[in-house]
């Protein structure tokens, strides 16, 4: 119900009557002025004056789905959202979600996390209120050996919407950190839960550092309020967030993964450097210079040998 009034008012844009609201929404005059003090307390700056009603003015800096939903515009990610005030990670609900059954496109996201997760075992700083943590249910048709394709489409996705709507020169860091300049500003981590041949369902997590200060963060970050000099919606921006990855998802279903990695390749800031790959399967040092068909990194050494890997932790030497 709270979710219909605010909806309602917001697409007035101006003054509603207590009686145009409960014939709209269809509960009584008293009930509206209740859900309206709830809303108030919840941070939302609601005017109400005499023979005029009800107006709205802002919604409070939280990432509440009835804002996300407002306007959203997309047909699978994000109809259903969980949203929590803290969590120890998101990733970690919507993997639970995801073995019990949740559809599609469901998305848990939260304020703050307390032991946000990162690549390769590493922890996401997580300051409240300061960023977008969300974590994604997608169920690809894709075989297990096809994963690799949903981490490099996410990455493209999440870098064409923070550039979008801050206007920004975000990059690539194979495979899919998000960086201005060597500092990092995004990152993605994607677990599933699969058999030999076909996947059950992937979670797509992403951590973007939005209004945090440099103190907030870890060594060699930064973040969008940090790049732009201004404070960023960040409900406007998990929006954009999540229609470019559904849209990307849809290009991936339609037209398969070339598309994705000729993208990959224009937003890179991997390919043409000196690197150091750091894998278990052994340390590689050379030139990046190729995706593969997979995703996978191709690096020339200093004999020319051109040597790929799947996976590590890539370091930019040059």
């Amino acid at each position: 119900m709270r979710n219909k009034i605010v909806h309602f008012l917001k697409s007035a844009g101006g003054y509603l009557s207590g009686e145009e609201i409960s014939r709209h929404i269809k509960i009584s005059r008293a009930g509206i002025w209740k859900y309206i003090q709830e809303l108030r307390e919840d941070g939302y700056d609601i005017v109400a004056v005499p023979h005029l009603g009800y107006r709205y003015l802002s919604s409070p800096d939280r990432l509440l789905p009835v804002e996300i939903l407002f306007e959203l515009g997309t047909k699978i990610l994000g109809k259903d959202i969980r949203h929590f005030d803290s969590l120890t990670s998101t990733m970690d609900v919507a993997f639970q979600l995801g073995v019990e059954g949740a559809c599609e496109g469901t998305v848990v996201c939260a304020e703050s996390q307390t032991k946000g997760k990162g690549r390769l075992g590493r922890s996401w700083a997580s300051p409240k209120g300061k960023g977008i943590y969300m974590s994604v249910i997608l169920r690809p048709a894709l075989l297990p050996s096809d994963l690799t394709q949903l981490t490099l489409l996410s990455s493209v996705a999440v870098c064409e919407a923070v550039n979008k709507f801050c206007n920004i020169a975000a990059k690539i860091k194979w495979p899919n950190d998000i960086l201005v300049g060597d500092k990092k500003l995004a990152g993605i981590l994607t677990e599933s839960s699969a058999e030999m041949d076909r996947v059950r369902f992937i979670v797509v997590g992403i951590g973007i550092n939005v209004n945090a200060s440099l103190s907030q963060l870890p060594p060699h970050s930064t973040s969008i309020k940090n790049e732009t000099g201004q404070k960023i919606s960040r409900v406007v921006l998990m929006q954009e967030v999540l229609r470019s990855l559904e849209r990307w998802y849809a290009v991936l279903g339609k037209d398969g993964f070339a598309p994705v990695i000729a993208r990959w390749k224009q937003l890179s800031s991997t390919l043409g450097h000196h690197v150091r790959v750091i894998d278990p399967s052994g340390d590689v040092e050379g030139e990046a210079v190729d995706l593969d068909e997979n995703g996978g990194l191709i690096i020339r050494d200093d004999n020319g040998l051109k040597i790929k890997r799947m996976s590590g932790d890539v370091v930019h030497i040059g």
